[in-house]
């Protein structure tokens, strides 16, 4: 009991500065909406429903992994899980707003307070974190892999746990129960898929994750339904299409989201490409020939940011950082993921869509095809303007590693995870890779 209580306590503490600073950010709502304290009559309004705003909160705020341990999440899947509940849970609320609070509650003292909500809660939150990984104990690693993959396993453990210490063993060592006892985690390197079952079997039976790189036959399998043949347990592998009607509702979505994008940024679409034209002259777009669902191919839109005909010469050849070809504003329209605002009416056209995997140019597609061997089914999906590879993965991360986030991403599809990739994406705007 005294055990249950001291790992409680603190997400309890964590709990009650959740509401502290929930009730705060509302208050601060109506101080800046009636630039003095609250009305009576708006303020008991509220407080008829502070209470389920509350349980709200905190209900979305555990289910998205925020009263876990603060040491489990990076500080981008922190920011972007207290963006994402806070955005889900102004929904709830609005919804309960109608039902509780007819009159009384000004609809723009609720909206400035889910947006206060973002910033107060991302600076709570943050520095929380920052305080339990200062004095968090280091915890005890087990790397098992080839000598020579010790170092690669040591980096991969750091990023997902801040504060270890790494214990090494090559594959067929360290099979006992009694040595993951002490082990916090374990991350495993190239493992024979018989050993890598008895890894799985100790780490399970103390609770302890496991990290390791997935094959075709892990990321294919991924999310298989246990269904029961006879009186035999079976795995029903579901086919990695959108359903017909959720496929209908995305592009439905893609079209509304794109129209309102093209009309909102009409102005800084028209600035642009004056500029770019003062600059180096024409073309302002650039058309580049991309892979689409299905194989087939269509000609994405950018604003061009290199100097024209830029590939006469060099031929096809993917852009580096310091790329000499890329103009001053180029650049400067490639930092700032500008460059990729023409895509709004490929997305409109049908060509893409907001959520999903890049689209590649069809001489890296043939080129992918013969060292990924699932490479081609990334394709059973649209091409998005962003994608699970680009929140998740890295600017460095390598064509099979992309082609796993994508991979990963068409066969877990949700309309959660869109929205969740979206909410990343722009957390991490500018710094977006492609």
């Amino acid at each position: 009991m005294a055990k249950t209580w001291r790992r409680w306590y603190p997400r309890l503490l964590v709990a009650v500065a959740d509401m502290v600073f929930l009730f705060f950010s509302t208050y601060l709502a109506f101080v800046i909406r009636f630039r003095s304290s609250p009305p009576i009559y708006n303020w008991h309004a509220y407080q008829r429903l502070s209470l389920w705003q509350f349980v709200t909160l905190l209900m979305v705020f555990y289910l998205y992994g925020l009263y876990g341990e603060a040491n489990h999440k990076t500080s981008s899947e922190l920011r972007a899980a207290v963006t994402t509940s806070i955005i889900v849970n102004g929904f709830f609320t609005l919804s309960l707003l109608y039902f509780l609070v007819n009159i009384g509650l000004p609809r723009t003292v609720f909206f400035l307070s889910v947006g206060l909500q973002i910033p107060i809660f991302l600076i709570w939150r943050s520095v929380l974190r920052s305080l339990t990984l200062r004095y968090a104990p280091s915890i005890n690693v087990l790397a098992i892999g080839t000598e020579n993959e010790w170092h690669d396993l040591t980096v991969r453990a750091g990023q997902f746990l801040p504060r270890i210490r790494v214990v090494y063993a090559i594959p067929g060592e360290a099979t006992e129960l009694q040595r993951f006892e002490n082990i916090g985690a374990v991350v495993l390197g190239t493992v024979p898929k018989s050993l890598r079952e008895r890894y799985f079997l100790n780490c399970m039976a103390l609770n302890i994750p496991c990290l390791w790189t997935p094959d075709t036959y892990d990321l294919l399998v991924a999310g298989a339904d246990l269904t029961t043949v006879g009186e035999s347990p079976m795995f029903s592998l579901a086919s990695i299409r959108t359903r017909h009607g959720s496929a209908a509702f995305k592009r439905t979505a893609d079209i509304g989201v794109s129209l309102l994008g093209l009309v909102l940024c009409g102005l800084p679409l028209g600035l642009i490409a004056l500029a770019i034209y003062m600059e180096s002259g024409r073309p302002i777009i650039y058309r580049q020939e991309r892979v689409a669902a299905g194989g087939r191919t269509f000609w994405i839109l950018k604003f061009r940011t290199m100097v024209p005909n830029a590939e006469v010469l060099t031929g096809p050849v993917l852009s580096s950082k310091e790329d000499p070809r890329v103009t001053r504003l180029g650049r400067i329209l490639r930092t700032s993921h500008l460059d990729e605002l023409p895509q709004l009416w490929n997305i409109l056209k049908g060509d893409m869509s907001l959520v999903g995997p890049r689209p590649e140019r069809p001489t890296f597609v043939n080129q992918h095809r013969q060292s990924i061997a699932y490479y081609d089914l990334r394709h059973v999906s649209p091409p998005g303007l962003t994608g699970l590879a680009q929140v998740a993965g890295s600017y460095s991360s390598t064509p099979e590693d992309k082609a796993r986030f994508d991979l990963h991403y068409a066969k877990s599809w949700s309309w959660w995870k869109d929205f969740s990739i979206i909410v990343q994406t722009l957390l991490q705007w500018p710094k977006h890779k492609d």
